[in-house]
């Protein structure tokens, strides 16, 4: 068995033989953290009772631990066919120390990070290959609202700068690369030959969204031409390459500019700037959601520095999905920014925030006192950026 497996069955065991340790857990473990659905079905039974107020009388009896841990088996057997009242007995005996409930409950909850951060960047891979432009903003907005609920439930996101790994090798079908150098190139040869809509294109269209580094040299070098008001034509564009030094680079060769800049008017330079955005937009979704599914595989990477480097990952394709909406006013995800800090009623009783700053045992299992929340609302919650 599994470190994860184990950490779900020693949580539930110590709640069942220690009823008050429920509520070391209950403000930021949720059902869906676990990865059994036998396990979910008995966490939802135990927060139901809780709820309730049951056990009664008072959990520091024999009687009331027994009859709490009872019905609780009985209702999950009830709700799951995957889990058998014999079943209980197991978690029991595998949980270590009951009062270590809350570190097991850590260790489920950040399994859970690790399993969901994963699960969505795979569904944002999977559009992106697709080349569903729709469904990869709607899924770049599910990942990003799954990270700051992830982030909320732990309490922490270290955000600090460190290596990620790849970059994720970034393997397109050659006939994806084909399409996207001739749109590159028949907007080049629309934007010589009708400059005019350069400064509005420009506004939204970056020279990074060129695949290609030749045709990327060309379109800065239009773009400055028309920023600072110079005439633009293949000879003005191919000196404004060299400027830019594109030719000793080796970025590109003049007769690579001539080439694309005196190809004649190839249509409307707005639809085909659309079209290089729009495989620009796939592109880096591609590679952010590799490399987020490559970090949610790195069991050695803290929750918070998991989270914090995942959402780091999503900023560069977010970027570019703002100027995509700029360009064809498709509506935005809205939300407020993963990283703000919520309620702080709300992440008082994050998974990290408990653990920091614990509650000092009364002796009771009732809700703590205003110190005692107090003294918990004032402990350190998240990393600095």
């Amino acid at each position: 068995m599994n470190p994860q497996m184990e950490a779900e069955q020693a949580v539930l065991g110590a709640i069942l033989l220690a009823p008050e340790r429920l509520r070391d857990v209950a403000g930021w473990l949720r059902p869906e953290h676990f990865y059994r659905p036998a396990h979910a079905a008995l966490f939802e039974v135990l927060l139901a009772q809780d709820a309730a107020g049951h056990p009664d009388p008072p959990p520091d009896t024999d009687g009331a631990s027994s009859a709490w841990a009872t019905q609780a088996m009985a209702s999950a057997a009830e709700a799951s066919p995957g889990f058998t009242p014999g079943y209980g007995h197991t978690l029991i005996a595998a949980c270590p120390v009951t009062g270590h409930a809350a570190a097991y409950g850590r260790m489920v909850l950040e399994t859970a990070v690790r399993r969901q951060v994963h699960e969505h960047a795979h569904r944002l891979l999977a559009a992106a290959r697709t080349g569903a432009v729709d469904g990869t903003l709607h899924l770049t907005g599910a990942l990003r609202a799954a990270i700051g609920q992830l982030a909320e439930a732990w309490g922490s996101l270290d955000e600090s700068p460190r290596a990620l790994p790849g970059p994720w090798p970034l393997e397109l079908p050659p006939a994806d690369v084909e399409e996207a150098l001739r749109q590159e190139a028949s907007l080049l040869a629309s934007l010589t030959a009708l400059p005019r809509e350069v400064r509005d294109i420009s506004r939204w269209l970056h020279p990074a969204d060129f695949l290609d580094r030749g045709h990327r040299a060309v379109y800065r070098a239009v773009a400055a031409l028309a920023h600072h008001g110079d005439p633009i034509d293949p000879l003005t564009v191919l000196w404004e390459v060299q400027h830019h030094g594109d030719l000793a680079s080796g970025a590109t060769t003049a007769d690579a500019v001539r080439a694309v800049t005196r190809a004649g008017f190839s249509g409307d330079p707005g639809y085909w700037a659309e079209q290089v955005l729009q495989a620009s937009v796939l592109r880096s979704a591609l590679t952010a959601a590799g490399t987020v599914r490559m970090l949610s595989l790195d069991a050695s990477l803290p929750a918070a520095r998991l989270l914090g480097s995942a959402l780091r990952t999503l900023r560069g394709t977010e970027a570019v999905q703002k100027r995509w909406r700029t360009a064809t006013g498709a509506a935005g995800t809205g939300g407020n920014p993963v990283g703000e800090p919520g309620e702080p009623e709300h992440r008082r009783y994050a998974a990290r925030a408990r653990s920091l700053a614990p509650v000092p045992d009364t002796g009771t299992s009732g809700p703590a006192s205003p110190a005692q929340q107090a003294a918990c609302a004032r402990a350190p919650i998240r990393s600095s950026h």
